[in-house]
């Protein structure tokens, strides 16, 4: 007689301890939930409000959804990977994500009901049972009956419907993180189900493309009694630096038709900017990045390696819709299912990061370009300079001066391909640079012999025409105050203190 198979207890604890490493997951796991009650209501919205208790190492969500009977939180809430959604439309599917805080905490309490006629019914999982040696060795239907318990609160101060989860008793190893207000608003905003943020200047066209192929709900989510929501962490710029702030210029949305019928895959969305470089990661925005359900899926670097060069990842800004359920998120919800329709999406999507790439090439080539042109400016200022200073001979001034207005009709060419206005174009070359003169002998050369100021001349000459202007003259600077000093040293009567006037 076949034996009838066993599922272990040690396979729950796998389940739970095993498969989440960011403590942070809770929050995705719970708003996630939170999003499927509510939107199986048809409602377009619902509020959940969270409560971070440092003192008491516990975190409470509650949210405003249908909540659960009795019979519902028992036949729900006990039961492993036993999902009742519906995976074309709800957002989790597989039953076990709400033990993800077991990983990180002695307890979690589920309290719920469905009007204010019933009692709370109160669902407790035990971690602290479910890590402990004793229980090992049994099966898997009798460690949960060790570990769960379940009964009726007292009545109090509880919505007429709701549901909350109590996460109680939060680790050492996960205190900081899941007690940190900031890390979870930062976290909240980046990764679930919350409004873009009104201060984006391309909110109107991202709500409206997405509404044409998604639900696009989103969750009223707010974090110890904020009197504001938590929102998706777009802003009207992208601050790359102290200097500059990176505008967001244009939107542009694609659709990825799926391999059968040509409906969609997934919807696409890139807020181009001039791609200035690499997105600070702080900003919470950067990367081409990939949500189901509006949940994040992966980290910013999901499609990271789809670009040919994958730093060009966090030059972008963009983000992938999953529409196709076969394209299923996988058990840690940090990629996606293997199979026909996911490598549809990635050959897709692998395109369009090609021509993201191209774009921050071009880019990158324009900027180099244009500091090659503006350090030219610079130069041929420099060499003006020199070549009127009186520091050259006139040859050699006339020949800096040649090779400066070569210099400006190239910079001229450059700014003219990058479409930008030269300088000087209502005048030539030699309107900027002026025409060589013979100015006076500078003061620096005063006392010394004619023969030493040509033979200073003509090192000088050779200078400027081997060096960047601007290094030549720093040169020539250095090597006038060593002749000075030396001079000094030799002859007193030309030190500074020796031209004093004497006192009367």
């Amino acid at each position: 007689m076949p034996r009838e198979p066993i599922v272990g207890g040690d396979l729950l604890r796998l389940i739970t301890a095993g498969m989440y490493d960011d403590p942070l997951v809770i929050f995705r796991e719970y708003l996630q939930n939170a999003a499927d009650a509510s939107a199986s209501t048809g409602r377009d919205s619902g509020t959940v409000q969270i409560n971070v208790d440092p003192v008491e190492a516990s975190v409470t969500i509650t949210d405003d959804g249908p909540g659960l009977t009795r019979a519902d939180a028992v036949n729900r809430l006990i039961p492993i990977g036993n999902s009742l959604k519906n995976p074309s439309v709800d957002r989790g599917l597989r039953g076990i994500g709400r033990l993800a805080s077991l990983a990180f905490a002695d307890e979690v309490h589920f309290a719920t009901r469905t009007d204010g006629a019933h009692p709370v019914t109160s669902v407790c999982w035990s971690g602290r049972n479910l890590r402990d040696p004793g229980l090992r060795g049994l099966d898997a239907a009798t460690t949960i009956e060790k570990c769960t318990s379940v009964h009726s609160l007292p009545e109090g101060d509880w919505p007429d419907q709701f549901f909350q989860v109590t996460v109680k008793r939060i680790a050492r190893h996960a205190a900081p993180t899941l007690l940190n207000r900031d890390a979870v608003r930062r976290y909240i905003a980046e990764v679930c189900p919350v409004p873009i943020s009104p201060t984006f200047p391309l909110i109107n066209e991202v709500k409206d493309f997405l509404a044409e192929h998604t639900d696009n709900f989103a969750l009223d989510v707010r974090l110890d009694g904020d009197e504001s929501s938590i929102l998706r962490p777009f802003s009207n710029a992208l601050p790359l630096s102290d200097t500059y702030a990176a505008p967001f210029e244009r939107l542009e949305t694609r659709v990825i038709p799926r391999l059968d019928d040509g409906e969609p895959a997934a919807v696409l969305w890139l807020a181009h900017t001039p791609y200035a470089g690499s997105i600070p990661r702080h900003l919470g925005v950067r990367g081409l990045r990939a949500r189901a359900g509006n949940i994040q899926v992966g980290s910013e670097a999901v499609f990271g390696n789809l670009f040919h060069e994958s730093r060009f990842n966090g030059w972008c800004v963009g983000e992938v819709h999953i529409t196709d359920s076969r394209i299923v998120p996988n058990g840690r919800r940090d990629y996606f299912e293997p199979g026909p329709h996911l490598r549809n999406l990635e050959n897709h999507i692998g395109a369009i990061a090609h021509e993201v790439s191209a774009r921050c090439r071009r880019a990158s080539s324009h900027r180099n370009r244009l500091r090659q042109a503006e350090n030219s400016l610079r130069q041929t200022e420099s060499a003006k300079a020199l070549a009127h200073s009186g520091y050259l001979l006139p040859e050699d001034a006339t020949a800096l001066l040649d090779r400066s207005r070569q210099q400006v009709s190239r910079v001229e060419d450059t700014l003219a391909e990058l479409q930008i206005t030269s300088p000087s174009a209502d005048q030539d070359g030699s309107d900027l640079l002026g025409e060589p003169v013979d100015p006076p002998l500078p003061e620096r050369f005063d006392g010394l012999s004619s023969e030493l100021i040509h033979a200073l001349k003509s090192a000088f000459g050779a200078l400027a025409i081997s060096l960047p202007s601007e290094s030549a003259f720093d040169l020539i600077q250095s090597i006038l105050g060593r002749v000075s000093s030396q001079r000094c040293a030799i002859d007193p009567e030309h030190s500074p203190q020796a031209k004093a006037p004497e006192s009367d």
